[in-house]
């Protein structure tokens, strides 16, 4: 008869691979986080200027707040955000499409939440795909998220 020898891991080897575990988690997940920097270097973090105008649909806003058109980014993948008289937005955060709706609201413009494809692309920072809210200050859009902590910021493309 074959004898059967059962093999049990080390309680050594055991704690070797938590520990190999837990670093890699933690560097997947503090390289994810560099991730949410989108730091404008237009300094988007500046005070926006008053805006007075609130808007029930998207072709009411005030002009301050009207953002139809298209507004770009030159970071790596080309992200843009293209909003439509009709309050249909369609964009791309340089490697994930964005379809949604928009609308202004008191003295900024709503975004409302999208599902998108979830592609790795290397090399390109996925800032936009977090956008939740956004104000205009001339031809430049600063881009929030949920949280209204500033993300990023496009600019007015010209036709």
């Amino acid at each position: 008869m074959p004898k059967h020898t059962l093999l049990r891991p080390l309680p050594t080897s055991r704690m070797a691979a938590r520990l190999a575990l837990g670093v890699g988690a933690f560097a997947l997940t503090f390289s994810l986080a560099a991730c949410d920097t989108g730091v404008d270097p237009r300094n988007p973090d500046t005070p926006s200027p008053s805006e007075s105008a609130s808007s029930e649909s998207p072709s009411e806003g005030a002009d301050s707040l009207d953002p139809v058109g298209k507004w770009t980014s030159p970071e790596a993948g080309d992200p843009f955000l293209e909003f439509a008289e009709d309050g249909s937005l369609e964009g791309s955060d340089g490697c994930n499409a964005i379809v949604t709706t928009w609308k202004a609201e008191n003295e900024e413009i709503v975004i409302d939440s999208f599902m998108s494809t979830q592609k790795a692309c290397a090399g390109v920072d996925t800032w936009l795909s977090k956008a939740s809210t956004a104000t205009i200050e001339g031809d430049v859009m600063k881009v929030k998220d949920s949280n209204g902590k500033v993300i990023g910021g496009l600019e007015k493309e010209d036709k």
